[in-house]
C-alpha cells in the first residue's frame, strides 16, 4: 500500500510529459513573438513614426494598387489641388555606377530613387535641411565594400546609363498639336483611358512576341557630377539595399535617359513609378488617402503596411498565449488525476503544479527571448528597418505573463481537477 502511493507521487509520475512539451513549446513561441512585436514597434517609431512617416501617402502606379492610367504630370497636378496635400515628390527610379576605368573611385552600382518620396533614411554622417539640391546625393555610409564616408562634402563622378531614342516611334505632328481649349479639356477627360489602352497595345495578343520589330535602341554611358550631401545607415533599406537618393528633377533626368527619353516626355507620358504625398498637420492622412482612392489613384498611409504586420504579429501574440493557457491547466489537472486519496488531501498539490509550470516557463520564456535575438537580422532584411538587439527584449510586464503563464493556469487546472476528483477510494 505505502509502495504503491509513493510511486503514484513520485515527480515523473505525476507530469505527462506530452501535456508538458506542449507548454514548452507554447511558452516559447509567446517569448518569441513578444519579442519580434516588440522590436517591431520600436523600429517602427523610430524609423517610421518619428521621421514624419505619420503624414505621409504613397501612392503607387501598379493597377493592382486602384490606380488608373499613369502617374505623370497631369494626375499629379490631380493630387496636388486635394484638400489636405502639403507636398507631392514624384519618384523616378534609375541607376548610378562608378564609370569605367576611373581608379579614384571603386567599383559599386546604387539604385537611385527621389529623396522626399519616402521616409528619409536615419543619416549618420551630414545633413539635408529641405529639399535635396539637384547637384547633391544621399548614399549609404557602406555599401559593396565601398566607405562613402570618405566622400561626405566632395563631389564625385558617377555614371549613368543613355538609350537612344526608339526608331520605332513615329516622327511629331507638330500641327497635331494646335487644339481648341475645348479638345484639349476632352483631352484630359479621356487621359486615362488612353493611357490604359496604350498599355494594353504595347504587348500582342495572346503574348506573341512581334518577330518583325527591331532590336531594342542601343545605349551608351554618360557622367554626372553629385556631391556626396549625407551618409545614412546601410542596415535601413526600406527602398531596397545600396540605394542613393537624389533631388527629383535629378532622378527624372536619369530615368529619362535610361529610356531614351527627355525629361519632358517622361513627365506627360509613363510618369512616376511612385508619389510620396505629405498631408499637412490639421488634415488627417486616412481621409485625404480616401479622397485620392475615390478618384482612382492608388494611395495608401505610408505607416499602413506596418501597422498592419504588427496587428498580426500580436494577433499571433495571443493565440500563442491561449494556447499556453489551455495547455497549462491540462497539464495541472492531469497531475491531479494521477493523485491517490491520501495525497490528494496535502496541501503540495497546488504547489506542485505551481512549480512545474514555473520551470517551464522561465526556461521557455528564456529560449524564446534567445530566439528573438536570432531574428534580427531577417527582421532587418525583411522590414527594411534597423533592429536594435535590447529591443527584441519584452518589457518587465510582457516578460512576467510569459513567465508566470504557465504556473497560473497550471494551479488553476490543479484547483478544478482536485475539486472534480471522485473522492471515492
Amino acid at each position: 500500500m505505502g509502495g504503491g502511493a509513493g510511486s503514484a507521487g513520485s515527480p515523473r509520475e505525476l507530469i505527462n510529459r506530452g501535456t508538458l512539451a506542449v507548454v514548452l513549446v507554447f511558452t516559447f513561441l509567446l517569448s518569441t513573438i513578444t519579442g519580434v512585436s516588440s522590436g517591431m514597434r520600436a523600429a517602427t517609431e523610430r524609423d517610421v513614426l518619428r521621421a514624419d512617416g505619420a503624414d505621409r501617402i504613397v501612392v503607387s502606379s501598379l493597377p493592382s494598387m486602384t490606380t488608373r492610367g499613369n502617374l505623370n504630370a497631369r494626375k499629379l497636378n490631380l493630387i496636388e489641388a486635394v484638400a489636405g496635400v502639403e507636398q507631392v515628390v514624384p519618384d523616378y527610379p534609375s541607376s548610378l555606377r562608378a564609370p569605367e576605368g576611373d581608379s579614384a573611385l571603386p567599383e559599386f552600382s546604387l539604385a537611385v530613387r527621389s529623396w522626399g518620396s519616402y521616409v528619409p533614411p536615419p543619416l549618420t554622417e551630414g545633413t539635408v535641411q529641405g529639399p535635396l539640391p539637384p547637384d547633391a546625393i544621399v548614399v549609404p555610409a557602406r555599401s559593396q565594400g565601398t566607405d562613402f564616408t570618405r566622400y561626405l562634402g566632395r563631389t564625385i563622378r558617377m555614371s549613368y546609363t543613355v538609350a537612344s531614342p526608339d526608331p520605332r516611334k513615329p516622327p511629331r505632328d507638330e500641327g497635331a498639336d494646335e487644339k481648341s481649349a475645348a479638345e484639349q479639356e476632352a483631352a484630359e477627360q479621356e487621359g486615362d483611358a488612353q493611357e490604359e489602352g496604350a498599355q494594353e497595345e504595347e504587348a500582342p495578343a495572346g503574348g506573341a512576341p512581334d518577330e518583325t520589330a527591331p532590336s531594342s535602341p542601343p545605349s551608351f554611358s554618360e557622367t554626372i557630377e553629385l556631391r556626396v550631401a549625407a551618409t545614412y545607415d546601410p542596415r535601413w533599406h526600406a527602398d531596397g539595399s545600396d540605394t542613393a537618393y537624389v533631388a527629383p528633377r535629378t532622378a527624372a533626368m536619369l530615368a529619362a535617359a535610361d529610356t531614351g527619353q527627355t525629361p519632358e516626355a517622361l513627365h506627360g507620358g509613363s510618369g512616376a513609378e511612385r508619389v510620396g504625398v505629405l498631408v499637412d498637420e490639421a488634415s488627417d492622412v486616412n481621409s485625404v488617402a480616401a479622397r485620392l482612392r475615390e478618384m482612382g489613384i492608388g494611395a495608401f498611409p505610408l505607416v499602413e503596411r506596418e501597422k498592419n504586420l504588427i496587428r498580426t504579429v500580436e494577433l499571433w501574440r495571443y493565440v500563442a498565449l491561449f494556447g499556453v493557457l489551455i495547455s497549462a491547466a491540462l497539464l495541472g489537472a492531469s497531475g491531479v488525476r494521477r493523485l491517490t486519496l491520501g495525497e490528494l488531501d496535502g496541501r503540495g498539490v497546488l504547489g506542485r503544479a505551481a512549480g512545474i509550470g514555473l520551470v517551464a516557463g522561465v526556461l521557455a520564456t528564456g529560449l524564446g527571448v534567445l530566439a528573438a535575438l536570432a531574428l534580427r537580422a531577417p527582421m532587418e532584411a525583411f522590414l527594411g528597418l534597423r533592429i536594435q538587439w535590447f529591443t527584441l527584449v519584452p518589457g518587465g510586464v510582457r516578460t512576467t505573463v510569459s513567465v508566470l503563464a504557465p504556473a497560473l493556469a497550471a494551479v488553476a487546472g490543479a484547483a478544478i481537477g482536485s475539486m472534480r476528483k471522485p473522492r471515492t477510494g
